[in-house]
């Protein structure tokens, strides 16, 4: 379905004639020329169309895709959702597929996906799988010559901060900010943010960070307040409160809020956590004596 089609249905359907459509925002003759694949129409006009029918962008978009998300809108699902439950062999192909579409598009976008998940695969063994010396430089190159970050830029950063020192990362937070102010308002954002945090707050973890990880836990406890998954990122920071508590004192409720999501039916993610306070007590008590 071509964008023009597309108009032609929504405004159909919501009962709309072209002149009430088009009224103070076109000619009639653009938006019926537009709907029959005859011209385009700027993307002003487009989102004026839009906004008239009160569809969001987003939604359009998810209808010109049939209905289905984009390739990249599952590709990053996948990051968020489906990697851990991967085997090795599947993620490698993975990384083939993103290269050969890197070489296919040259969007940058595969480049990174491919990157990430190396990244992913070195981290989970001891030895490195992969020699990722030069593509550490080509994420470091692009996010610095990014002035405005966005979604892409976010995610990217999140999945990447092991590639980065302790000091880097919490002197970018507050630049941070104010590359992204300009998102601060949409809900995508703060979702962004809040994965941001809870990867800040892991990293610091498995790197003996507690001061660090203390810092980040009050900015997730704070910006909890206003995600989308609020309950979810109020109890992660719980989670790594509690945790910070029993790895120093011993003393802590970290088990009664695993058991939480266990009660909400979060199963599988309540094993993760558990298996990641074991591993971190593991490692601390391997530390102290």
């Amino acid at each position: 379905m071509t964008n023009g089609e597309l108009i032609k249905k929504l405004r159909q359907e919501r009962g709309m004639s072209q002149l009430q459509l088009s009224r103070d925002i076109s000619s009639r003759t653009t938006l019926s020329s537009f709907e029959n694949n005859k011209s385009r129409v700027a993307s002003d006009i487009l989102f004026k169309y839009l906004k008239r029918m009160n569809v969001t962008v987003q939604e359009y978009t998810f209808y010109l895709n049939n209905s289905t998300q984009t390739e990249k809108e599952q590709a990053l699902q996948y990051f968020q959702e489906n990697i851990y439950q991967e085997r090795d062999f599947e993620i490698q192909k993975r990384i083939l597929n993103f290269q050969a579409k890197y070489k296919d598009y040259n969007d940058f976008f595969f480049c990174c996906l491919s990157i990430e998940l190396k990244l992913f695969l070195n981290k989970s063994h001891e030895k490195p799988v992969f020699d990722v010396d030069e593509d550490i430089g080509l994420i470091k190159n692009y996010l610095e010559g990014i002035q405005q970050w966005g979604h892409f830029e976010m995610f990217l950063f999140s999945n990447c901060l092991q590639i980065f020192s302790s000091e880097y990362i919490r002197a970018t937070f507050n630049t941070l900010f104010r590359k992204t102010k300009i998102l601060s308002q949409i809900d995508t954002y703060k979702s962004d943010l809040a994965i941001f945090l809870n990867n800040c707050i892991v990293l610091s973890f498995e790197r003996k960070d507690f001061q660090n990880a203390r810092f980040y836990i009050q900015q997730l406890n704070s910006v909890s307040q206003d995600t989308p998954r609020k309950m979810y990122d109020k109890l992660m920071s719980n989670y790594y409160l509690e945790l910070l508590k029993h790895l120093i004192t011993r003393n802590s409720m970290v088990t009664s809020v695993i058991n939480q999501f266990e009660m909400m039916g979060f199963d599988e993610h309540a094993d993760r956590l558990s298996e990641f306070k074991d591993r971190m007590e593991y490692e601390v008590n391997g530390i102290i004596s």
